[in-house]
């Protein structure tokens, strides 16, 4: 054998080698999702734009929010917090020509940002972002398509050596006129991938994000939403998760309103504080659904974007428990992982949480709870789960009342405790209201007590409402006696057993953890 020969078989034998490592080595999509732990969204930056001017210099689309230009200090200081992850998000619409060439000097910026990120070996989630904002190019319908896919030839070319650290985003929120159009979504979403995949080197391999049905939890969960073909099996699932919207986005100084039907403005009043047992078993319910429906089946979640606006009349304390508890959820759930939206400009900006002038916390103590979080020095909320054919409440909204948030559970009987305070007799009444399957509310006169004078005491109504269409929400309401009377707590019983969060006890241990 000559050495001509000997070399050729070590060749063959070291390339099945490489070979052999490198599909054993390969991560899958929740494997990474789990090392990205937890994320930061730079808002107000690379997606910037004004649909209205025409900008040339990449720092003038850069700095058109009130933001400095980002710098390298700014990645370094968030993962001394424990943030593995930059959610990179970028417009790319005014340095494109109407085929969608991208222009090279926007090219070489978003650049030099993917590669700060990834030499710190932090993860970068990079995408197409206010393209799909209302108006703009990318909300033209199919017709949007084929620039939609030249675009992501251009990035997946440019970014094709880089490694797995790189993670590709289809896009954000994508405003359609109309019912929401599901069959389009997956036409782009399988262009994403189809176009990513074909493109060679780690691009065949990269994890990518799909987006969901305008970040809907309730769109994104339906049966209509199709995941597409991918031969890498290798993606997840983008969502936003601003639940409840009263607490996280309604400003207290630009209130939204509905025109009820004998057209009348109704003003609703935003929430300031965020943290009773309604709030915290709705974002175990949401979490518990996310789960089921994608986890379960393989699909990791990458909720790109949560928060609270820092500069309205929410409660810091409420805003710190928020956030603290949304992300020590995510970080109990393998497959799961959560990004933190900042736009980080008090004087220009809605939510805002590190200074990227002064490389600080504006709350210092969100910031340490994010380092706790990345200890893992954190309480888990999936320790507290029960199973129980019964849910109670004990917190008074406005006007006395007192609800439970039910979903689509079958309602059996409806429990209340009510206290009378009142040196004489008193006429009292009360109501149960929820809304039937087409969102119509209705309520359901209480006897007993209505209409009838009572002593001072306690009393406690057991309403079988088993042959009633109730869901989304069971509400307790005074009908009279407003101030002489308490609502103590209401207790609805379901038809089977649910997991429910044990929000007593969590709350008992975290006053203990704190």
């Amino acid at each position: 054998m000559n050495n001509l020969t000997i070399i050729l078989i070590i060749t063959v034998l070291l390339s099945v080698l490489f070979t052999y490592l490198s599909l054993i080595t390969k991560k899958t999509a929740f494997q990474i999702v789990n090392e990205m732990d937890f994320g930061w969204t730079m808002a107000r930056a690379f997606e910037c734009y004004d649909s209205n001017i025409k900008i040339d210099n990449p720092n003038d689309q850069i700095t058109l929010w009130g933001n400095p230009v980002p710098t390298k200090e700014i990645f370094i200081k968030l993962k001394k917090y424990g943030f593995k992850t930059i959610r990179f998000p970028v417009t790319w619409m005014h340095f494109m020509d109407e085929p969608g060439k991208v222009d090279s000097k926007w090219m070489s910026r978003v650049k030099q940002i993917v590669d700060w990120i990834m030499n710190y070996n932090m993860y970068c989630i990079l995408n197409i972002h206010h393209d799909g904002s209302t108006n703009n190019w990318l909300t033209k319908g199919e017709t949007a398509k084929e620039k939609f896919i030249f675009l992501w030839q251009q990035i997946a070319e440019e970014f094709k050596a880089y490694d797995e650290h790189l993670i590709f985003e289809c896009m954000n929120d994508i405003v359609y006129s109309g019912d929401y159009n599901y069959t389009l979504l997956f036409l782009f979403n399988q262009g994403f991938v189809d176009i990513v995949r074909s493109s060679g080197g780690y691009n065949k391999d990269r994890l990518l994000i799909l987006s969901g049905a305008n970040k809907n939890i309730d769109l994104i969960c339906s049966s209509d939403y199709k995941i597409p073909i991918d031969p890498s099996n290798k993606i997840a699932i983008s969502i936003h998760y601003y639940i409840p919207v009263y607490f996280t986005v309604e400003k207290d100084d630009d209130p939204w309103y509905s025109i009820n039907e004998n057209g009348e403005k109704e003003i609703t009043v935003p929430m300031t504080k965020w943290g009773n047992k309604n709030d915290y078993n709705e974002m175990f319910s949401i979490f518990r659904k996310l789960k089921e429906t994608f986890i379960d089946k393989g699909i990791p979640i990458v909720i790109t974007e949560t928060g609270v606006f820092t500069e309205q009349k929410k409660e810091i304390e409420s805003i710190r428990e928020y956030l603290f508890f949304a992300f020590s959820m995510s970080a109990s759930y393998k497959g799961l992982m959560t990004c933190l939206l900042d736009e980080s400009n008090r004087e220009n900006g809605d939510m805002n949480y590190f200074d990227r002038s002064n490389y600080k916390w504006f709350d210092e103590k969100i910031g340490e709870n994010f380092k706790k979080i990345k200890r893992r020095n954190f309480i888990k909320p999936t320790d507290y789960y029960i199973s129980s054919n019964k849910e109670t409440v004990t917190d008074l909204a406005i006007g006395g009342t007192i609800n439970l948030k039910i979903g689509k559970k079958k309602v059996l009987k409806v429990i209340f405790n009510v206290e009378i305070l009142t040196n004489q007799l008193w006429s009292v009444g009360f109501g149960i209201s929820s809304k039937d399957k087409a969102g119509v509310g209705f309520g359901i006169k209480i006897g007993g007590l209505e209409g009838k004078r009572q002593y001072d005491g306690s009393y406690t109504f057991t309403y079988d409402v088993s042959d009633q269409d109730i869901n989304e929400i069971v509400e307790i309401q005074k009908w009279w006696g407003q101030n002489e009377t308490i609502i103590n707590y209401l207790t609805v019983e379901f038809n089977q057993s649910y997991t429910i969060f044990n929000y007593e006890s969590y709350k008992s241990d975290l006053k203990l953890f704190e």
